[in-house]
């Protein structure tokens, strides 16, 4: 009798050991907070830029100081394996040249701001059949954004999607990015 009450409250500790480190390993396993982006953008580019994501074969983005960075070239475009993490209010926006980077403004001033819309999909309204997600930004000016809204839609160059044409409108110049205040002299 003895005997048995003994093995039953061996199985009972061996039972409870094993659910708790069952549970800790659960636990430890559990949802990671999403990296945000850091979009590294040619110094001096104006216009849209597209990432699209979940992209076979693409490459995955490196990580660097907690985030995924996206270093776009002069074509304004960039495609990842990766999915969207759609975290975007922790994101931060660069021009880079081969003298370093800088941070782009995102508030503050509008004269200062230089990232001026945003938008992602496919979304519920998508009219074309687009394979992946993506991410369009608009980088300038307000003045030039202001001057693409006011445009006819109708006319202005589109990707075969429909959405905006990726692709610098113009560049900054140093002396542009010092008068807004982007650029240190």
């Amino acid at each position: 009798m003895r005997a048995t009450k003994f093995r039953i409250a061996l199985l009972s500790l061996a039972l409870t050991l094993g659910v708790g480190i069952v549970s800790v390993g659960i636990a430890a396993q559990g949802p990671t907070k999403p990296l945000p982006y850091r979009f590294l953008i040619p110094e001096g580019y104006v216009g849209w830029i597209r990432a699209d994501f979940d992209v076979e074969g693409a490459p995955t983005l490196p990580v660097e100081d907690g985030f995924y960075i996206l270093k776009f070239n002069e074509s304004g475009r960039l495609k990842t394996s990766i999915g969207d993490l759609l975290e975007s209010r922790r994101d931060e926006f660069f021009f880079y040249s081969n003298e370093g980077k800088y941070r782009l403004h995102e508030g503050g001033p509008v004269e200062q701001r230089l990232i001026q819309d945003q938008f992602s999909g496919p979304g519920r309204n998508h009219v074309k059949p687009v394979p992946n997600h993506y991410r369009y930004i608009f980088v300038g000016p307000k003045t030039v954004f202001d001057r693409y809204q006011a445009g006819d839609k109708s006319i202005e160059p589109r990707e075969a999607d429909g959405y905006p044409k990726v692709g610098a409108r113009s560049w900054l110049t140093r002396e542009d990015l010092i008068g807004l205040k982007v650029r240190q002299p």
